[in-house]
């Protein structure tokens, strides 16, 4: 890859906006941050915060990188930046593009890539092996197909009348049926809200599953079924922000 401005490279970018690669990094944590340690979560950090104006790529140069980690934080060294770039692109989280000025090698392009489960990760992990030279240029894979993941039901894989925000959360986890089945929850419990907005709704229903991911990962025990739990959790936090505004 033939190495230029950062505006060369927006076409790599996998987001819609800087909305969508934050949600998508909040996931990816989720399962991955207890594999890093403190350090590289520093450089992790750092390199997230270089990749916000074009949601979800940078080619900030590493020594750039490792130098801004010593403003207000606890510096990391080159090694440590390296190591973390292994580990992410180990984990999927990461695609790390070689850019070239004839034949010279130039720095480092890095892509996120969208959230996948930790069990997409593991079987692409056991196809693709990951180099461990970071500046060896990593193609980018597929998709692994799961059951999981929504099919081809939908045009363009978007169902209608769920928002997208919505849509590119929990699809990772279940099936088009029960995207919508999960959005019916968020609409049955706040039918009467005649003042919440779209956007609320949205924020509500994202924040509310991302709390049930959390609770099962905790080892929480789903007693019915996920719908249930999913409207219990929206429920609990209607009530929370009910006796918010009460207590004002």
């Amino acid at each position: 890859m033939k190495s230029g401005n950062i505006e060369q490279f927006i076409h790599l970018s996998k987001f819609i906006d800087k909305d969508e690669f934050n949600s998508h990094i909040e996931q990816w944590m989720v399962d991955f941050k207890s594999q890093f340690t403190k350090s590289e979560l520093i450089g992790l950090k750092r390199l997230i915060r270089y990749s916000c104006k074009y949601a979800g790529i940078s080619n900030a140069k590493i020594q750039t990188l490792v130098s801004a980690t010593h403003n207000k934080e606890i510096g990391i060294s080159r090694s440590t930046f390296e190591r973390m770039l292994r580990k992410a692109k180990q984990y999927g989280i990461l695609t790390v593009h070689n850019t070239f000025c004839g034949s010279n090698q130039r720095h480092n392009v890095y892509v996120f890539n969208r959230y996948q489960s930790i069990k997409q990760v593991e079987s692409q992990s056991s196809v693709n092996e990951v180099p461990e030279t970071i500046d060896v240029p990593n193609q980018e894979t597929s998709q692994v197909k799961t059951n999981n993941i929504l099919i081809d039901t939908y045009k363009d894989n978007v169902i209608p009348d769920v928002p997208i925000r919505f849509q590119e959360l929990v699809k990772c986890y279940v099936t088009p049926k029960q995207v919508l089945e999960l959005w019916k929850c968020v609409k049955n419990s706040t039918q009467y809200l005649t003042h919440y907005t779209d956007p609320e709704r949205t924020k509500l229903a994202i924040t509310s599953f991302r709390q049930m991911i959390v609770n099962l990962k905790l080892g929480y025990k789903i007693k019915k079924s996920i719908f249930c739990y999913y409207y219990g959790i929206l429920q609990g936090k209607l009530d929370e922000e009910y006796r918010g505004l009460i207590s004002l």
